[in-house]
């Protein structure tokens, strides 16, 4: 999408595109689970900072790791939706969008979960799959601050996320099948606290 036209569709369907929390708090994500070992680790450096986070799991993991999305569950994290296979809106059909979005209903009833909230992979949208998410009252959740975790050393990601560098409100894109996420996230949880700067779940 161009630059203007992306900007008049934000604009258009702001109430159902979420690009930043209240700013109260700022709000931890996690893409790309549920990891088998990681999202456990994390889920343990969560409980111990006594912090809610927002996981947007990619279905068929969901199907291999379903005790994972029970723990994440059970302990009181919010779930989305992050497409089935984790393909780009811009690369599918509208009949394979339509196809993957109602599998939120198959997912909610394997996993016995409520999903309200969507992150499009890569971030990527296109009209029709606004439209389409928008009629199942599906939130689609962005985020204002990636933490890079995905690229970049542990450093680099430290400063992304330092309380300095991140303003109220701000929606934290972290990712669950990356070590890294797991070694760094104690720090940064740490980091908040110590700057009173609240964090939840979406």
């Amino acid at each position: 999408m161009k630059s203007y036209i992306k900007s008049l569709i934000y604009f258009i369907f702001s109430s159902f595109i979420i690009r930043k929390g209240n700013k109260d708090a700022v709000y931890i994500t996690f893409d790309d689970g549920p990891h088998p070992v990681n999202t456990l680790k994390i889920l343990e450096v969560l409980k111990t900072a006594k912090v809610k986070a927002t996981f947007f799991m990619v279905g068929e993991d969901m199907d291999k790791f379903p005790g994972t999305v029970k723990a994440v569950k059970n302990d009181g994290h919010s779930i989305g939706y992050h497409s089935f296979s984790h393909q780009s809106l811009k690369k599918a059909s509208l009949k394979n969008i339509i196809s993957d979005i109602r599998k939120v209903k198959y997912l909610e009833f394997a996993h016995e979960i409520h999903i309200n909230k969507y992150r499009p992979p890569y971030g990527d949208l296109t009209i029709m799959s606004i439209v389409w998410l928008v009629i199942n009252r599906l939130k689609i959740i962005m985020w204002s601050l990636d933490s890079r975790d995905s690229y970049s050393d542990k450093d680099i990601v430290l400063m992304n996320v330092h309380p300095d560098n991140v303003g109220e409100g701000e929606i934290l894109l972290f990712h669950d099948d990356y070590e890294l996420t797991v070694d760094i996230l104690p720090e940064v949880l740490s980091r908040f606290s110590d700057y009173n700067v609240k964090c939840k779940k979406l």
